[in-house]
């Protein structure tokens, strides 16, 4: 081992040893390593810095483009909403309002979640307990209404003949809602009046936390009704309302329906 390590040392000093003016070597002589390794490095600078030239004038004429087109489109809207009447106005405006809310919120969700600064004090799904185990929720208002039948620890006995009705709006989706339990029967239902189904980014940005807003969007996303959604109290999970979907929640079993306009959610104690 120390023999071949000798040898492969004493070859590594013969390579690189001062030029002698001989014809029996081998290996290029020192001033040809020094032209090739300058030449090199010449020829890697001069190709780096090409490439970066043209990358430089390409982004400066994408960006240049962008710019114009924006400058454009900006132009024309300012054209139409000047020469505009005012339910000409109005009608513009709605179209605007419905294709970014309906359009580009579901493929820009996430650049809107981070564009947007939250200002929410406190998230209403992401409180350490709550009073219930099955929740609607809101997303335009953040109001949590109740689905569960009895409070905790109390039975069907305690609520002989009552009836309990809880009733809500969500003035942004013109969405109504309307709870109706009877305890003693095990069982209720909430009516949900649909509306136009859109929903506030900014409203949620003041009232939900941004991970609770990326859950709610993506279960929302893809479903008719989208400023309510269920919530599982107890492991913190949010679900669609659609029609045809039975989940069980706690102690309860859900089963969501669909008819002339209205979502009608079946509570049963189980």
């Amino acid at each position: 081992m120390k023999k071949t390590w000798n040898r492969m040392k004493e070859s590594w000093q013969r390579f690189w040893e001062t030029d002698v003016c001989s014809g029996e070597k081998k290996h290029l002589s020192q001033s040809d390593r020094r032209w090739l390794l300058y030449w090199n490095f010449t020829t890697c600078i001069t190709m780096l810095s090409f490439v970066i030239l043209i990358t430089g004038m390409n982004t400066f004429w994408v960006n240049r483009a962008n710019n114009k087109n924006v400058e454009e489109i900006l132009n024309r809207i300012g054209a139409y909403m000047a020469s505009a009447t005012e339910d000409e106005y109005d009608k513009i405006t709605e179209s605007l309002r419905q294709e970014l809310v309906f359009g580009a919120y579901s493929r820009d969700m996430e650049s809107f979640i981070e564009y947007i600064p939250n200002t929410a004090e406190s998230c209403g799904t992401c409180m350490e307990s709550y009073p219930a185990s099955v929740f609607l929720v809101c997303t335009n208002t953040g109001l949590l209404y109740s689905l569960d039948l009895y409070e905790g620890g109390s039975s069907p006995d305690e609520y002989e003949g009552m009836t309990w009705m809880t009733f809500g709006y969500d003035e942004v989706g013109q969405t109504s809602l309307s709870v109706f339990k009877s305890p003693g029967q095990g069982e209720g239902y909430a009516e949900i009046d649909y509306g136009s189904g859109i929903i506030s980014l900014h409203r949620m940005k003041r009232l939900f936390c941004d991970d609770c807003i990326r859950s709610i969007l993506n279960v929302a996303e893809g479903h008719l009704l989208k400023d309510f959604v269920l919530f599982d109290a107890r492991e913190r999970v949010f679900y669609p309302i659609d029609s045809g979907i039975v989940i069980e929640i706690g102690n309860y079993r859900l089963e969501t329906e669909y008819a002339d306009g209205n979502y009608k959610i079946t509570i049963q104690a189980l």
